[in-house]
């Protein structure tokens, strides 16, 4: 009768890894694109509950960039939990890569958890219709880690700091931060690439690799039980990270969105229930995840960031906009709005008793 029986019974919605992809881990696999059209017949609009929904595509092919337990939670429980296999998606093909755009573009991914910013560029540039679902941070953490030695500012000076990517948002809330406090992020340091998210950033800055480096709350303890420290810490209102697609494929599978969108909130929903805290570590566990007690320690300071309803304000939108501008990631005229679109949002709120945002 065996374990395997077991496993898949417990294993709601199946992952499918490409055979050098690295789970969970924080390596990036090969996506490859395979450029076709969908055979699942177009849907058209719907007017009904999107809790009664069934998706007729059986599998949903998703990117996520990021590999810590608190970027892909709520997905994450949708699957764990049944919710997708509840809305008809039998399976989840995972990928783990930053190369998620290709992948929506040439027809190989349905469905990516992307930083906003990243997104608007992409869509302006390619010209195809990328589209925000959902957000799922709308606050954003202005951290600067640093390791042991590091008292003040000046004390960075000729060292190495890294947000990730040069071009993204991390790296540039570091160099604001670096302004901020009288250090030229051109002259004084020097900016750097690094892979591997945020926790390879902390265990960077521990080994001594990077003088400091774009962190979250969830590594103050690995940092300061080594000697090192938070030198500016704070949060804003941004809605920095979403859910995306092409809807050249989404106009196809409309209700394959409703369905993925509504069982996505719904494990929201279960996340944010206190008594569910413990269960919702275990699920995440079990399956993998590796989640020291330390980052367990910052249960509300991790849901603080997690948008609940998916939504944003308008002004906050309008404000990143405007800094994505100023950044010529877009050009000067991008509108916002030609790059969202939130119906299947806006039925998934409805439907598990939400108020509608933004409106």
């Amino acid at each position: 009768m065996g374990g395997k029986k077991m496993a898949r019974l417990k294993q709601k919605t199946k992952i499918l890894l490409p055979r050098r992809e690295v789970l969970l881990k924080g390596g990036l696999g090969a996506l490859g694109i395979a450029i076709g059209a969908t055979a699942v017949p177009f849907k058209g609009a719907w007017a009904v509950d999107s809790s009664a929904i069934k998706s007729s595509a059986s599998t949903i092919r998703m990117a996520d960039w990021n590999p810590n337990y608190a970027a892909q939670w709520s997905w994450r429980l949708a699957q764990f939990k049944g919710f997708y296999e509840s809305a008809g998606i039998e399976d989840i093909e995972f990928y783990l890569t930053d190369e998620y755009f290709p992948g929506l573009i040439g027809g190989s991914l349905d469905v990516a958890h992307s930083d906003v910013d990243v997104l608007f560029g992409a869509h302006a540039a390619s010209k195809k219709p990328l589209k925000l679902l959902s957000v799922y941070r709308d606050k954003e953490w202005w951290i600067m880690g640093v390791g042991k030695g590091i008292e003040s500012f000046e004390d960075l000076k000729g060292g190495k700091i890294s947000g990730g990517g040069l071009g993204g948002r991390n790296t540039w809330i570091q160099r604001q931060i670096l302004i901020e406090n009288g250090i030229d992020p051109d002259k004084d340091v020097e900016m750097v690439p690094m892979k591997g998210g945020s926790d390879g950033r902390m265990k960077a800055i521990i080994a001594g690799v990077l003088t400091g480096g774009s962190v979250f709350p969830r590594h103050e303890k690995g940092l300061t039980d080594n000697g090192g420290k938070f030198i500016s810490a704070y949060i804003k209102e941004v809605p920095q990270e979403g859910f995306i697609t092409n809807m050249e494929w989404g106009d196809k599978n409309e209700d394959a969105l409703y369905a993925w969108q509504y069982a996505e909130l719904k494990a929201r929903q279960w996340l944010f229930e206190p008594a569910n805290k413990d269960a919702a570590y275990a699920e995440m566990r079990a399956k993998g995840f590796d989640i020291p007690p330390e980052f367990e320690a910052q249960y509300e300071t991790e849901l603080n960031q997690i948008c609940k309803d998916g939504g944003f304000a308008e002004a906050s939108m309008d404000s990143f906009a405007q800094g994505v501008r100023d950044l010529g990631q877009v050009p000067a005229d991008f509108d916002w709005r030609d790059a969202v679109d939130l119906r299947f949002l806006h039925a998934a709120q409805e439907s598990l008793g939400l108020a509608k945002r933004p409106a």
